[in-house]
């Protein structure tokens, strides 16, 4: 705000509220103390006005004038004289002289106020005692500036009214200052300061001169600013997580966008969502930063994140929201096995693996687990069995639900208020039919060296029931005795009832056996065998 010399030139100091202690309790209720300057008045008399209002009565008041300190020795003590009033409730008067050639500057005036119980009440005031000064013909080249064109040239002169009949007149030799700049006025009172921007144009008081402040007529044409992050890891994060956000600024400069070097930018957060996150960051020369918090230890909060860039005088300010983190534990399924696949038709599913939850600061119970079914691994995902878990661990499920067809296989865990969902890596089972020989024989037994020996049975497969299984190869094994090595002898297929048989010329004694090896949709089939006594 301008100061002008009229503003300054009768000032009336009101008393603070401030109680210097005294040695006794007084009955004062009430005293208010002001202190009236002129700095213009050409004989320089502060007036001092004082009431009082007290139970006892007022005996006594005295002001004594300090220079600068409240605690140096008084220069002046005058006694105030009641003006009107009464002793209980009244208005006393009184005025001191400062000495501006030898006390420029503050003076500190304490009145002491003495009642008839023996107590005293001091209240205090000040006054500044200087001579006005004021900025005449202040300038500004160019007059209007912005981020790309900083520079300014301010000038004028620095003048000092001692009394309302005395024209203002040049001060030469003191401190001027604008934002960084400062110089010292020449003996015309002129000055040069080249700074950049707006502000004001100062002077700290210096001697028997006042200090003054004055806008400066500077324009300065602000650009507005653009601002975009990115946050990592993601929007939900464990509990103690390091979030970082890390973005730009630009600002929308004469030929376009443009990076915002040196922006104060600030991360507006939900209540409670950080346990940590530093105030502010500073924009690098390309415009980028980054900033970070750490997310609380409390899973199941939510909350805005937002990015601001702080306005100056130059730049506009602008705020972007991002988005909302979720601070949940994560929950992850481990060690996902399934037992005995590929598995055959109509027997059940037994699988096992281990529900991890971290850091899981709030040791969660009654945990849902699902293992879930889909044929194409992708798609119509169905829950095959359930259970709860009262903590989080390794689990088991042993249904008893018959599998009937090939598919995909998982464990999922849905989540909660506190903890991310949770899906295991996806398998593959294979279901098989299972096949069995039956009424397996190599006959006759015994038999004669050189006949002929009849090796058959009977193949079934077991889909919902036990059906012949046609057109399949069985191979046939010979074990002579004596030995421990079987040897493929010949491969059968199997007629379409399921029955297979093969004629062997009697060589030696021996096993026979048959086996069906299974395919792609069967499983391999038992291996019966048959001694025979060759004779």
């Amino acid at each position: 705000m301008r100061r002008t010399p009229s503003l300054l030139a009768a000032t009336a100091l009101a008393a603070s509220a401030l109680l210097v202690p005294a040695t006794a309790h007084a009955d004062v209720t009430d005293a208010k103390l002001t202190v009236a300057f002129d700095r213009l008045a050409e004989d320089r008399v502060a007036k001092i006005s004082l009431s009082v209002k007290s139970a006892s009565g007022v005996t006594g008041v005295q002001a004594h004038a300090r220079y600068e300190s409240s605690t140096a020795d008084p220069y002046a003590t005058v006694d105030l004289s009641r003006t009107g009033g009464t002793d209980g409730d009244g208005v006393w008067e009184g005025e001191i002289r400062p000495d501006i050639t030898a006390r420029a500057g503050t003076t500190v005036v304490d009145t002491v106020i003495t009642t008839a119980d023996g107590a005293t009440t001091v209240r205090r005031a000040w006054i500044d005692d200087c001579y006005v000064t004021s900025i005449e013909g202040l300038a500004a080249a160019p007059a209007v500036v912005d981020v790309e064109h900083p520079d300014v040239t301010l000038t004028g002169r620095l003048m000092v009214q001692k009394s309302h009949d005395r024209a203002p007149e040049p001060v030469q030799g003191m401190t001027v200052n604008a934002n960084s700049a400062q110089t010292a006025t020449g003996p015309d009172g002129s000055f040069v300061l080249r700074t950049q921007g707006g502000g004001h144009v100062y002077a700290y008081a210096q001697g028997p001169y006042c200090a003054l402040s004055e806008d400066s007529p500077v324009t300065v044409q602000q650009q507005a600013t653009e601002i975009s992050a990115r946050v990592t890891p993601g929007w939900t994060v464990a509990p103690g997580t390091q979030v970082s956000v890390d973005g730009k600024v630009v600002r929308h400069g004469s030929a376009g966008l443009a990076p915002a070097a040196g922006v104060t930018v600030g991360l507006d957060l939900a209540s409670g969502l950080a346990d940590w996150s530093p105030l502010q960051v500073k924009t690098d020369a390309d415009g980028t930063f980054h900033a970070y918090l750490t997310a609380a230890r409390d899973a199941g909060l939510s909350g805005t994140v937002a990015v601001e860039a702080r306005g100056g005088e130059f730049l506009a300010g602008s705020k972007a929201s991002l988005g909302t983190l979720n601070i949940r534990n994560t929950s992850t399924i481990d060690d996902f096995v399934l037992r005995g696949a590929p598995v055959a038709y109509g027997e059940a599913i037994v699988a096992d693996g281990t529900l991890v939850v971290r850091p899981n600061y709030t040791d969660e119970t009654d945990l849902p687990m699902y293992l879930e079914y889909s044929r194409d691994g992708k798609t119509g995902w169905t829950i095959w069995a359930r259970q709860t878990l009262p903590r989080p661990k390794t689990f088991y499920f042993n249904t008893t639900k018959p599998v009937t067809q090939d598919g995909y296989w998982r464990f999922r865990y849905p989540g909660g208020p506190r903890n991310t969902a949770a899906v295991s890596p996806v398998k593959y089972v294979d279901v098989k039919y299972r096949t069995y020989i039956y009424n397996f024989n190599a006959s006759p037994e015994p038999v004669k060296k050189g006949k002929t020996i009849t090796v058959k049975g009977l193949l079934d497969r077991f889909m919902d029931k036990a059906v012949p299984g046609p057109n399949a190869p069985v191979s046939i094994y010979f074990k002579p005795s004596g030995s421990s090595k079987w040897t493929q002898v010949a491969v059968v297929k199997t007629a379409s009832n399921g029955w297979f048989s093969k004629n062997f010329t009697a060589a030696k004694d021996g096993t026979w056996m048959a086996s069906y090896n299974g395919s792609a949709t069967y499983f391999a089939s038992n291996k019966p065998s048959d001694y025979v006594d060759v004779r």
